[in-house]
């Protein structure tokens, strides 16, 4: 990676050159995925799911035609985007099934799908969930993603103390809209220029991106959350905010700029930790979860009789 060209790439990918240097972003990334796989891979996943039923189709169905509504390519279920929206979905579903599908992996393919063709789509799709984002962060629990919520939040108190302390002061919530914006790699809520430009680093530069632009969220909107007053009003203001970010040179200069020095070590050593702290409490309303289903097929059949009033 060298600094001429990350420096480039932050810069913002100029339109016209944007699927080559997505593309040898993503291949770099599943070149020994695709070695393994083999020549022809995602047409075989196709031919598998045809006719076949997959548990994720209901969802993808449901999903369609709500993952970018304003975008033509997308407003039809018979629309050439949907179409290829729903086989690169399916065929991922079939590809990895531990994650199958997950709300959110849409939009990731959506966006994709608008620089590059379906097969690479499908690749950038594995190259994401794979390869730049932590493991787990799809699974059923979403424990990478709750994990990561955390490591926003000690960001924030080391790089924005004033707004950190102010959402502390009115029990804010921050994963309550930051959540989506790491799944969907800032395609939810954000106007698409400032998406694609979010999408750059993150392709080039990996995860570590995520961070460094949901910070510059909060920077660039800094003085207006702190005259907010009560907790509804900031909750409000935080919901509107990204569509107002119209302006990707200016957060990407907050990003890579303002928020210096931001060491990859010191944030893999908070994944570490945080990680552990939702397993272990995830595991403890599991155990609790067990715990009353046991109590409850222990309960004598009387005891309801008696409640009820019954003979």
């Amino acid at each position: 990676m060298s600094p001429e060209l990350k420096a480039l790439v932050r810069s913002g990918v100029p339109h016209e050159h944007r699927a080559t240097i997505w593309k040898q972003c993503i291949d770099q990334c599943v070149q020994e995925t695709r070695r393994i796989a083999g020549d022809g891979y995602y047409q075989q996943l196709l031919e598998t799911i045809k006719g076949k039923p997959s548990p994720a189709v209901k969802q993808i169905e449901l999903d369609l035609l709500r993952t970018l509504p304003n975008n033509k390519h997308y407003d039809k279920l018979d629309a050439d985007g949907t179409t290829k929206l729903r086989n690169v979905l399916l065929a991922y579903s079939w590809h990895n099934p531990d994650v199958g599908y997950c709300q959110g992996l849409n939009r990731l393919v959506a966006i994709a799908l608008l620089y590059l063709n379906e097969e690479e789509s499908f690749w950038s799709l594995v190259a994401m969930v794979e390869h730049l984002i932590p493991k787990d962060y799809y699974s059923k629990t979403l424990v990478a993603s709750q994990a990561d919520q955390r490591v926003l939040r000690d960001l924030l108190t080391e790089k924005l103390p004033r707004l950190s302390a102010h959402f502390d002061a009115l029990n804010v919530d921050l994963s309550l809209v930051s959540f989506n914006w790491f799944l969907t790699v800032f395609v939810d809520s954000f106007p698409v220029k400032t998406s694609l430009r979010v999408w750059d680093t993150f392709l080039y530069e990996g995860n570590k991106v995520l961070f460094r632009f949901a910070l510059a969220v909060f920077k660039s909107s800094e003085e207006q959350l702190l005259k907010c007053e009560d907790h509804m009003s900031i909750f409000n203001f935080l919901r509107q905010m990204p569509e107002k970010l119209t302006d990707a040179n200016s957060l990407s200069q907050f990003a890579f700029q303002f928020l210096n020095p931001f060491p990859m070590q010191k944030i893999r050593t908070k994944r570490a930790y945080h990680l552990e702290v939702v397993m272990n409490e995830l595991a403890e309303l599991d155990k609790l979860r067990e715990n009353y289903v046991i109590s409850k097929a222990d309960a004598p059949e009387s005891r309801d009789g008696d409640m009820l009033g019954e003979d």
